[in-house]
C-alpha cells in the first residue's frame, strides 16, 4: 500500500500566507520514508533567480573563480533552496509523539514520520514560495513547469526499505543499519543476517553476512572469506544497497543480527504547496506537554504567543540613494525590549561592496565587512545606533 502525506499534520498549509522566514519545515507521512529519497524529491523554490545586482545591473561574479555562486540559488536570487533533512520516527498515538528510542524493526509496525526541512540561509521576506513534494505520480499537480517535471523525472519519496536490526526479534542497538534496498532477484522483501564468527570488543569480533534467499557462508567456501569481516565503528556496505556499522560493545560468538529490507514502495501522489512568507524571522512554538509540535491538533493547540519582530526601520530596508552623512539608524519593534540584550553583539552592521565583483569563497554573498557603531539609546521598543 503507497504511503501517505498527512497534510492536515505538516507545515506550512498550502496557500500560507504569513510563513516566518526563519521556520522549518514540517512533513509528517504516515510510514517511516528514505531519508535519501526525500533528499531528492522535496524541492523548496522561490522568485526567478537575478544573475544581475548593484549599479547598472553589475554581474555578480566571485573573482577568485569566475563563477556566479547564486545562479538557481534562492534567497534573493532564484530557483532552489539549499536546505538539511532530519527524520523522526513518531509514535501512532493521540496525541503524536516523538518515538522515545527512535528504532523501528519492520514496516508491520505502526508509527508515523517527521520530516524536518531546514533552510540553510534564512528565506527572503513577504516572498512567495513554493514547496514541491514529488510522489509516484505528478500528473496530479497543475501548474507544474516543464523544468520542475524534467527535474522530477525517476524521482520520488519512498517507505523506508532498510529497518533497525534485532536479535532474536528485541531490538538491537550494538549494530545500526541504514542505506536504500535494491531487490536482487526480484524479491520484494529479504533480511540481511549477521553472524558472529569471533568474539570480542568491538573491532576484535569478526562477523560473517548473507541474505535469507542466499546459504550461509561455510569455512573453506570461496563465499566465506567475501563475506567475512571484522566489527568495525564505521559504514560497511554488504549488498543490495544495505550499510551496517558496529558500535564498540561486546560481541559474542554465535550471535545472530537480522536487518528486514523491503522492495520501495512510493508516496501515492505529489504535492504543490504555494506560502508566502512573512518578516517575522523566529517562530517560538508555546509550552505544552507533547515532545513533537506536530503532536498537538487543534483542540489542545495553545493560542500562539507573538514573537517579537521590527515593524519599522529608517532607512527602510533596501532604500537606495542614501544620504553619504548619514548619522543614525533607527529600529522599532512590535513590543517592550530588554536594554540588556541590545549589544554590539546582538545588533551587527553590515556593509557590502558597491561594485558588482566581489572576491569571497563560493556560497558567500560577497567579502563583507562589519562596521562599528555606538548604541545611543534603547527606548521602550526602539533602538537608536550611531554611526
Amino acid at each position: 500500500m503507497a504511503i501517505q502525506l498527512l497534510t492536515d499534520l505538516s507545515f506550512p498549509q498550502n496557500n500560507e500566507t504569513q510563513f516566518p522566514i526563519g521556520q522549518q519545515f514540517f512533513l509528517v507521512f504516515d510510514s517511516a520514508v528514505d531519508l535519501k529519497s526525500v533528499k531528492e524529491s522535496v524541492i523548496i523554490y522561490g522568485p526567478d533567480f537575478d544573475k544581475t545586482s548593484g549599479p547598472n545591473n553589475a554581474l555578480w561574479i566571485n573573482a577568485s573563480s569566475g563563477e556566479n555562486p547564486y545562479f538557481l540559488r534562492s534567497p534573493g536570487f532564484k530557483g532552489f533552496v539549499d536546505c538539511d533533512f532530519e527524520s523522526f520516527i513518531l509514535e501512532a498515538s493521540e496525541p503524536i509523539l516523538e518515538k522515545e528510542d527512535q528504532l523501528i524493526t519492520s514496516k508491520e509496525e505502526e508509527a508515523f514520520c517527521l520530516v524536518k526541512v531546514t533552510p540553510k540561509e534564512p528565506l527572503k521576506e513577504n516572498t512567495s514560495y513554493s514547496l514541491f513534494i514529488v510522489g509516484g505520480n505528478i500528473e496530479n499537480v497543475e501548474s507544474l513547469s516543464d523544468e520542475l517535471k524534467a527535474f522530477s523525472k525517476n524521482k520520488s519519496i519512498s517507505e523506508r526499505t532498510v529497518y533497525d536490526p534485532t536479535k532474536n526479534l528485541i531490538k538491537e542497538t550494538r549494530v545500526r543499519s541504514s542505506g536504500s534496498f535494491i531487490p536482487k532477484n526480484l524479491e520484494t522483501s529479504s533480511t540481511l543476517k549477521l553472524k558472529i564468527v569471533k568474539g570480542g570488543i568491538g573491532s576484535e569480533a569478526n562477523y560473517i553476512w548473507w541474505f535469507s534467499d542466499e546459504v550461509e557462508p561455510q569455512v573453506g567456501n570461496p563465499l566465506y572469506g567475501q563475506r567475512l569481516s571484522r566489527c568495525v565503528q564505521r559504514w560497511r556496505i554488504t549488498d543490495r544497497g544495505v550499510l551496517i556499522k558496529f558500535e564498540a560493545n561486546e560481541f559474542l560468538l554465535n550471535e545472530v543480527f537480522e536487518i528486514k529490507c523491503y522492495k520501495e514502495v512510493l508516496l501515492e501522489n505529489s504535492y504543490l504547496i504555494n506560502f508566502k512568507t512573512s518578516t517575522d524571522s523566529i517562530f517560538e512554538y508555546p509550552e505544552y506537554t507533547s515532545t513533537s509540535p506536530i503532536g498537538l491538533d487543534s483542540f489542545n493547540f495553545p493560542e500562539p504567543v507573538e514573537s517579537l519582530s521590527i515593524t519599522n526601520i529608517s532607512p527602510y530596508n533596501s532604500e537606495i540613494n542614501v544620504d553619504l552623512k548619514l548619522k543614525q539608524i533607527v529600529i522599532e519593534f512590535n513590543k517592550e525590549i530588554d536594554p540588556l540584550s541590545v549589544t554590539q553583539e546582538s545588533v551587527e552592521l553590515l556593509s557590502y561592496p558597491i561594485s558588482g565583483t566581489f572576491d569571497g569563497p563560493k556560497g558567500t554573498r560577497s567579502n563583507r565587512e562589519s562596521k562599528i557603531f555606538k548604541i545611543v539609546s534603547v527606548e521602550s521598543n526602539k533602538i537608536i545606533l550611531e554611526l
